[in-house]
């Protein structure tokens, strides 16, 4: 008998077999169970060392020993003519066919039906997590990393020379986006890994600040029409190679996506996870055939990021670049609509509808070319956003969200994605505790950056967190001390939610330093020194507002602050009637000139302008979204219609926006106090109440704009009460020490 013929005897062939199986399913069970436990690395390791061992000390017992019915006995002591080493076999071969069944179905499941995070409704998954996760995200604790998290660090340009760290940048960037699109990762987004750039941090540590298990980095050297790409993929806890590779080819557009495309399937390999088809699909499709047009959008995208007034001008120049060298470049047309998006609330050099036109033609032609493009959903849902904004029509709202969960089912690492859905429910107070959850979700996707961490502040301050607010704002000037949206973020604060008018001044002025083309950083300025009683130093920001854009509804706005603080109807009339014309489509500027016309007393006019604004005011199955929008405006305007001849429906509208800001909105924020329910207590002729929020208020410090909006004559039946004019002298010492402040920083108007 041949050797082999003695090894298939003796079971060794079929021991090994079932052994090897048995081994790969344990490995696969210790690894859910190690992660779930958060075993450390090195216990995974051990237990593969073992396993590799065992299967040469099994190999030598099935050569050495043999099962007999007396026991396991050494093979040479056994009688052949007795041996029942074929009956052992038979029942190994029906081990090794349940063993086999066994790993096949785990692959099965693994491939088809595991739950993969990012996929299906994302959005209710990341507002459904455990609360101790979510509260310790809050808290700034960063949680666990998960292996299947990777950074994609800057890639060095090897070339040498200046011009060619724009390409470098480039390939580094779109690599980490057709990684993005692997849902079962979680990948850092471009602005967080870019401060990075040549770091003299370790690996372990770059990992703990961006939370992430794995780190890619590499090199790219560009020589004539050639490029060579080297690429390695690092286990951050133990700072071992998982994969290396290096890239030989011809420089073009074809080249450089496959390459894309082979580095992300490798690092799915790496980790250990399945791409479905449609990832697949998604990791290689190649997005242009134009390095020219591929350039000029990434100059745009880098331009965006900033939100400065200037760079969003060349960002919007960029995209139009691009889809003018290839019109078939789905990603630079969302370019084209989201450059244009972020230029009007930022510069308002578009007007009425026309802004939402040219976006909505950019995105279908994007959905053309890629229906499955997640940015071109996020930029569609931002687009049902403003046509709801337009026309209180709740269809648009459900749309946008609509549009905004399809995009993070399709695109689970686009932090936008998360940053977009989370301010469209801005809409609906109640739900503020979602949208912070989903600010905290996209600043877990790109925890450097500026704009999602001052998206993720707004979300803290409207939760009524302003200690937590004010700390994210201020590590922002940290990691940037000249980016606008920081300064912005704490005029709004010290105004609106301290009246702090110095540190308000102090923080606008800076802004107008760093952006003078912003408007807002004027008008913050106007606003602070008006309520300040500087009113010549207001009207010195008033004009500089008109040199920006003479056709600003701003470009009165000091004028109709003074007429209002001193009771001038004439003026404030004048003022109003100016600004209407340039303020159509914007319903919340409606709204607001309605509440002047109220302070003037001229209910008629207040009552057409609010109702222009939302005429679902009149309609009772709307007001349960215009309620949560605002609540405060429900009051005001069941106050108008009971004063203008509509008494029953007032009544009922006052009754039902009375529950929202009573019960509903204090039990789903802090501090509802900002949104003077005393209109509606008012409204309802309960002034004990009233009083009572009115003091709240001044103990928190929410009187920005009392003398103006106390003018409105629902605050009538409180002008001589005792405790009021106690409140009205306490607003005006509290406004006297302010001025003083100002005048200590040795300023006026001049920035």
């Amino acid at each position: 008998m041949s050797f082999f013929d003695e090894l298939k005897r003796r079971n060794v062939f079929r021991v090994g077999i079932a052994y090897g199986i048995t081994a790969w399913l344990l490995v696969q069970v210790a690894d859910i169970m190690f992660e779930a436990i958060g075993t450390p690395a090195w216990v995974m390791q051990t237990l593969l060392v073992f396993l590799g061992l065992g299967f040469f000390v099994a190999l030598f017992f099935a050569w050495a020993f043999e099962l007999t019915p007396e026991g396991v006995k050494r093979e040479n002591e056994v009688d052949r003519s007795r041996s029942i080493t074929p009956q052992t076999g038979k029942k190994l071969n029906h081990a090794i066919v349940v063993l086999l069944v066994l790993a096949v179905a785990y692959l099965l499941y693994d491939k088809f039906a595991a739950p993969v995070p990012g996929a299906g409704d994302v959005a209710r998954q990341v507002v459904t997590d455990d609360t101790q996760t979510g509260s310790q995200r809050a808290e700034g604790q960063a949680p666990k990393a998960s292996r299947l998290s990777i950074a994609v660090l800057p890639f060095e340009n090897r070339s040498n020379r200046e011009e060619d760290q724009f390409f470098t940048d480039g390939i580094h960037d779109d690599l980490l986006t057709t990684i993005a699109r692997i849902g079962s990762m979680k990948v850092i987004s471009r602005t967080s890994v870019m401060e990075y750039r040549n770091t003299t941090k370790k690996i372990p540590e770059i990992a703990r600040e961006l939370g992430v298990a794995n780190i890619l980095e590499g090199g790219i050297q560009r020589s004539g029409k050639q490029v060579r790409i080297n690429v390695q993929l690092i286990d951050a806890r133990t700072d071992e190679h998982l994969w290396a590779e290096i890239y030989d080819r011809e420089l073009t557009a074809e080249n450089l996506f496959a390459i894309q495309s082979e580095i992300s399937n490798r690092i799915a390999q790496a980790l250990r996870t399945t791409l479905s088809p449609e990832e697949s699909r998604r990791i290689n499709t190649m997005p242009t055939d134009s390095l020219a047009a591929y350039d000029a959008y990434l100059r745009g995208r880098q331009l965006m990021a900033t939100r400065k007034t200037d760079d969003l001008r060349a960002a919007t120049e960029a995209f139009q670049t691009a889809v003018g060298l290839d019109p078939g470049f789905a990603l630079a047309w969302v370019g084209v609509a989201d450059s244009h998006d972020l230029l009007h609330n930022y510069v308002a050099e578009l007007r009425g509808t026309a802004f939402i036109d040219l976006r909505r033609r950019a995105v279908e032609r994007a959905l053309a070319i890629d229906p499955g493009l997640g940015e071109a959903y996020t930029s569609l849902g931002m687009i049902h956003q403003d046509l709801y904004r337009a026309t209180a029509d709740a269809v648009e709202l459900q749309q946008a969200e609509q549009a905004f969960k399809k995009a993070i089912e399709l695109s689970p690492n686009y932090a936008t994605a998360y940053q977009w859905y989370g301010n469209s429910l801005i809409e609906d107070r109640l739900r503020s505790r979602e949208r912070l959850e989903l600010a905290l979700k996209a600043s877990e996707l790109d925890p450097r950056s500026l704009i999602i961490g001052a998206n993720l502040a707004n979300e803290y301050k409207a939760q009524g967190l302003f200690s937590m607010a004010e700390k994210q704002v201020k590590k922002l000037i940290e990691l940037d001390p000249d980016f606008p949206n920081a300064y912005h973020l704490m005029v709004d604060y010290y105004l609106w939610d301290n009246t702090n008018l110095a540190k308000a001044l102090a923080n606008a002025r800076k802004l107008s330093q760093i952006d003078p083309g912003n408007v807002d950083g004027w008008r913050h300025q106007l606003e602070a020194l008006a309520e300040a009683g500087d009113d010549a130093a207001a009207l010195a920001m008033q004009q500089k507002i008109i040199e920006l854009d003479p056709e600003s509804p701003l470009a009165v706005y000091a004028d109709l602050l003074h007429a209002l603080d001193n009771g001038n109807a004439p003026a404030a009339r004048e003022a109003i009637q100016w600004m209407l014309p340039r303020v159509q489509g914007r319903r919340f500027l409606l709204e607001i000139l309605g509440s002047d016309y109220l302070m003037i007393g001229d209910l008629d006019h207040a009552r057409g302008l609010l109702l222009r604004a939302n005429p679902g005011w009149l309609d009772r199955e709307k007001w349960q979204n215009l309620i949560r929008t605002d609540g405060t405006g429900g009051c005001l305007v069941a106050w108008v219609l009971l004063h203008t001849g509509d008494e029953e429906i007032g009544k009922q509208l006052l009754q039902k926006a009375l529950v929202y800001q009573e019960q509903d909105l204090p039990a789903a924020i802090e501090h509802a106090d900002r949104y003077s329910p005393e209109i509606c207590y008012l409204a309802q002729g309960d002034t004990d109440k009233a009083l009572d929020s009115l003091q709240t208020q001044l103990s928190h410090r929410h009187i920005f704009g009392w003398n103006r909006w106390q003018r409105m004559p629902v605050y009538d039946p409180l002008r001589l009460d005792p405790r009021y004019l106690d409140f009205m002298k306490a607003r005006e010492r509290l406004i006297r020490e302010q001025r003083e402040a100002i005048a200590a920083m040795g300023t006026r108007a001049d920035t």
